[in-house]
């Protein structure tokens, strides 16, 4: 026999003495059960009170720690100061934490300019590490201001770990001329002290930035800018110095502006050959009659969208490669057109690229494109205008050894992207001992243009009166979190 006493009653169990393994395993967990029955006793009330207890004390924060979780909030939400002032999120607060209360307007912004000046130092520490740091740079107008963008990347020595961080985002007051451009770069350089580590600057094609490293960078880039007029201030001009406190990196041209370029400018001289231009122009204009019926009338759209199932993508200016997303159902333009967009698409990446890639792509996407022409019945002289485009945009960066040498050290690719002895002879030189400082740049200057999207999106209509010192704190911290501490 055996007996059984828990809280309230006697059990008593008889059984044979066969397989008494089962009597040892009911006793084991009889043993638990009482034990913690047992405790819950002890703490003077039974468990599910005990547990209420637990989860209502670990609501209770202190007012540091809600003050930090507001700023949080707004930095990572790009929420406005004067959120803190207002009556809802005031109760909301209320309700989550009474005891708590809700900073103003101004100590928002105080906190947030210490916290933007804690980040710098972190930051500037962190690139202390390294030897060697690559910058993107561009310029972008809102709202009637314009604002210069700078971000800086750099290799981690033992991992190879591509980091990022936004430097600057400086509202550019007056005319953006060359040497404005250089000051200013100059500048941002000197306040995070990496003006001797900086190895390259990846920027558009703009003519007042290919200027600006011509007259103050390391060297000159040979190959033409960008076709656009530059107007010059002429006081400026009589007032000019020699302009030797600016201090400029090497230039690097962001490839896929150079490849945005090749692929509007270059694609239009293909309209040369009638037969291409007679084709092209009817297939288009039909493309851009539906576009115009879509985005005129809501019911054309939805009638589009319950017969074809989708929505029409409408064609960007700015990025021609949304016209081939439109476009293509259309056999031979999409077979000429979309290496060039998986080109873009690789070049644009920020985490896994590095400048070793950049000759690879170009040279895949050569080699691509003189394969297709022969099996082209209809697009072989927009073939024709792409590879004019490609050689006469590529030429002077495809002779540099530097570059030539990041592509080899890259082990995916080493000497598999090309046959050219000569080019391979230029880079083996500028192997050794380069591996950080050649990949260390970036190919293109997207991040920089990430920048700016994310300052879309906080530069809004309803905060276009932001003071510029603001806009910059918000959007560093937003960028850089992994350097950001609250106190």
């Amino acid at each position: 026999e055996i007996c059984c006493f828990p809280l309230k009653r006697d059990w008593i169990v008889q059984a044979p003495l066969i397989g008494t393994r089962k009597h040892e395993t009911h006793l084991e967990e009889y043993c638990q059960l009482t034990s913690i029955a047992c405790k819950r006793q002890s703490e003077g009330g039974t468990g599910f009170k005990a547990k209420q207890l637990k989860l209502l004390e670990a609501k209770q924060v202190s007012q540091k720690t809600v003050d930090r979780a507001i700023l949080r909030f707004i930095v990572q939400g790009l929420q406005s100061f004067s959120l803190v002032e207002t009556p809802s999120f005031q109760d909301l607060i209320a309700e989550l934490q009474p005891s708590s209360a809700v900073m103003s307007r101004t100590t928002v912004r105080r906190k947030i300019d210490s916290a933007t000046s804690k980040m710098k130092e972190c930051l500037k520490n962190e690139m202390k590490k390294v030897p060697y740091i690559a910058t993107t740079t561009d310029c972008w107008t809102a709202r009637r201001r314009s604002f210069i963008g700078v971000t800086a990347h750099w290799l981690n020595p033992c991992s190879f770990e591509r980091r990022s961080a936004a430097l600057a985002c400086h509202q550019l007051r007056g005319s953006r001329t060359f040497d404005a451009l250089a000051a200013v770069l100059t500048d941002i350089h000197a306040e995070y002290e990496i003006s001797l580590k900086v190895v390259r600057t990846t920027t558009d094609n703009g003519s007042n930035f290919v200027k600006a490293f011509r007259v103050f960078g390391e060297y000159c880039d040979a190959s033409d800018g960008e076709e656009e007029v530059e107007f010059m201030d002429v006081e400026a001009i009589l007032e000019e110095d020699d302009g030797l406190q600016y201090q400029l990196p090497k230039h690097h041209r962001c490839a896929c502006h150079v490849l945005n370029l090749v692929s509007t400018v270059y694609v239009d001289r293909a309209n040369k050959t009638e037969a291409y231009k007679k084709l092209s122009r009817s297939a288009f204009s039909k493309c851009q009659a539906l576009w115009n019926k879509a985005s005129r009338s809501p019911q054309n759209a939805e009638l589009i969208e319950k017969h074809c199932k989708l929505h029409l993508v409408q064609p960007n200016s700015t990025r021609w490669n949304s016209e081939l997303l439109e476009t293509k159902e259309r056999g031979e333009y999409v077979t000429t057109m979309s290496p060039v967009v998986k080109s873009l698409n690789i070049l644009q990446g920020e985490v896994n690229i590095h400048m070793g890639w950049l000759f690879p792509t170009i040279t895949t996407l050569t080699t691509k494109l003189e394969k297709s022409r022969p099996s082209l019945r209809f697009c072989k002289p927009l073939v024709d205008a792409l590879l004019e485009g490609l050689r006469k945009r590529f030429v002077s960066m495809m002779s540099e050894p530097e570059l030539i040498a990041a592509a080899i050290l890259v082990p995916r690719f080493k000497t598999s992207w090309t046959s050219n002895d000569t080019v391979l002879h230029l880079g083996k030189e500028n192997v050794c001992c380069f591996v950080l400082f050649l990949n260390t740049a970036l190919p293109a200057s997207a991040a920089c243009e990430r920048l700016f999207s994310i300052a879309g999106l906080l530069f809004t209509p309803r905060r276009g009166s932001i003071h510029s010192q603001n806009f910059e704190n918000q959007i560093l911290l937003k960028l850089n979190k992994d350097f950001m501490t609250f106190d």
